[in-house]
């Protein structure tokens, strides 16, 4: 049974006792019609690495938008219910992969809160409404950043407090569980199942400043990539003598079973007037395949009453692996190189983006918005945009985008 039917049932045992005291159901909603345009011949905007659909050099409506949907039911003062609903360009459309959120809240006093079921997996700041695009100044966030890791939800169990100090209001989060989603190029997807997730989120909130910690762990599952067996069956025509790597090589290709461990430090001011936010992440692995990235962004904005301007920056940068080449070079072993370079080299995509975003909330509950972007990659076959092509060239472009959030 799916997470999303379990929590169904849940919530219809756990209505029964307790629906004499129950509050009114809350039903909130939110949607984004969002377009981008992208100037590049082989590379395509995309929102997460998932999207295997953009399109460059023409209008794509469905990079941006989305639609969704929000109940919440509290029962009285310890137990509520919560259940999201998103529905975007995605691969798959089962109820189970539309449920975004669908949790039962347990408060056993005012500081403290236990989650069970389908939560935010919180790994950014913006976890908690990444979806919700009226949320923040940008058409989108920044892609070097939030683009890398499309897993949004965690199914397990999340136990949070929130402490008032003399210095501020100091919370933690601490979660057990495993999450499940793809990653998308042009020729495959590959499901990357995170299993055994295990993390912590440290905050402290003083004025004006919030100041953020967060350290995740987990063991990549799931099959390996589809086309890993064909390159160990062409590589049976290549012998020890003419690659003595090879066997290694291929030993060490796929990433499942490997440990990834995740660690990011956020920043935030907001004075009303002036705000700026900042993250940065280091991404490490047992495994050649994912090791040694860092990203970041740093959006610095100016609010006049209903309008707001942003310029950012983000980047990513890796330690990209040297593959060593057969010593007797033939029209195979170059075949077999290429990919093996690119499977050990996929999330070294080394880039940058410069983008300003404007906003007009023209509307309590609407706003418009507009974002141009240059993007400089500094290392050829990227994996952030999608190809539209088989081999990609080192390449700079800019990324126009438009949308109209709105939030009921």
């Amino acid at each position: 049974m799916s997470l999303s039917r379990c929590f169904l049932a849940a919530a219809a045992l756990l209505c029964k006792p307790i629906i004499s005291d129950a509050a009114p159901t809350q039903l909130s909603g939110f949607a984004t019609l969002g377009v981008s345009y992208t100037d590049s011949d082989e590379l395509a905007f995309r929102n997460d690495v998932s999207d295997d659909s953009s399109k460059s050099k023409q209008a794509d409506f469905g990079s941006l938008s989305r639609i969704g949907v929000q109940l919440h039911k509290s029962f009285n003062e310890q137990w509520a219910l919560t259940g999201q609903w998103v529905l975007k360009r995605q691969l798959d459309y089962d109820l189970d992969q539309l449920t975004q959120l669908a949790f039962i809240n347990y408060s056993p006093s005012a500081s403290w809160n236990i989650k069970f079921g389908r939560s935010a997996l919180d790994l950014f700041m913006m976890s908690p409404y990444r979806n919700t695009g009226y949320a923040y100044t940008e058409t989108h966030a920044p892609v070097e950043f939030y683009g890398l890791i499309p897993h949004q939800s965690i199914d397990g169990i999340e136990l949070a407090s929130a402490h008032a100090t003399d210095e501020g209001t100091f919370s933690s989060r601490w979660y057990y569980g495993q999450s499940s989603d793809h990653l998308s190029n042009l020729e495959y997807q590959w499901q990357l199942d995170l299993e055994d997730l295990t993390g912590v989120t440290l905050a402290l909130e003083q004025r004006n400043w919030l100041l953020r910690l967060n350290h995740s762990q987990a063991r990549i599952g799931g099959k390996e990539i589809g086309h890993y067996p064909q390159i160990r069956q062409a590589a049976q025509g290549i012998t020890p003598n003419d690659w003595p790597q090879l066997a290694a090589l291929l030993g060490n290709m796929n990433p499942v079973g490997s440990r990834l461990r995740y660690t990011t430090v956020g920043a935030r001011y907001d004075s009303g007037d002036y705000y700026m936010q900042s993250e940065f992440a280091y991404i490490d692995a047992n495994s050649d395949i994912l090791t040694h990235v860092i990203n970041g962004y740093l959006n610095i904005g100016k609010r006049w009453q209903e309008y707001s301007l942003q310029l950012g920056y983000s980047f990513t940068d890796g330690k990209e692996n040297n593959i060593p080449k057969a010593q007797t070079p033939s029209l195979l072993s170059e075949a077999l190189y290429r990919e093996i370079e690119r499977s050990y080299n996929y999330y070294i995509n080394d880039q940058s983006t410069l983008s300003l975003s404007g906003r007009y909330d023209f509307r309590a509950d609407m706003a418009a918005k507009l974002q141009i972007e240059y993007v400089d990659l500094k290392r050829a076959d990227n994996q952030f945009m999608l190809r539209q092509q088989d081999m990609t060239a080192q390449d700079s472009f800019l990324v126009l985008s438009a949308s109209i959030d709105w939030v009921f």
